[in-house]
C-alpha cells in the first residue's frame, strides 16, 4: 500500500538558507546565499574539513527560520 504525503508532513527547510545574505540581512551586502555563508564559516574554522562541515550543516535542514537568523547574526555579523 502507498501511503499518500500531503506538503504538511514533509519537513521543509528553512527558507532563509536559500536566501542572499544582503536581502535577507540589513547589515550585509554579500550576494551569497545565507547556506553558503554558514557552510564557508565553518569549513574556515574547522580546517576545510568537508566531512566536519556537511555534519555541522546538518541542523540547520530543521531548524527554524528564527534560529537561522539568531545563528548568522551571532556567528556571521562582522
Amino acid at each position: 500500500m502507498t501511503e499518500i504525503l500531503n506538503d504538511a508532513d514533509i519537513a521543509k527547510e528553512p527558507e532563509i538558507l536559500n536566501t542572499p545574505m544582503k536581502d535577507a540581512f540589513d547589515w550585509s551586502d554579500d550576494k551569497t546565499d545565507v547556506r553558503d555563508a554558514i557552510w564557508d564559516n565553518f569549513m574556515e574554522n574547522n580546517n576545510h574539513s568537508t566531512d566536519k562541515t556537511v555534519e555541522a550543516m546538518k541542523p540547520f535542514l530543521d531548524m527554524s527560520e528564527d534560529d537561522v537568523r539568531d545563528y548568522v547574526e551571532k556567528n556571521l555579523k562582522k
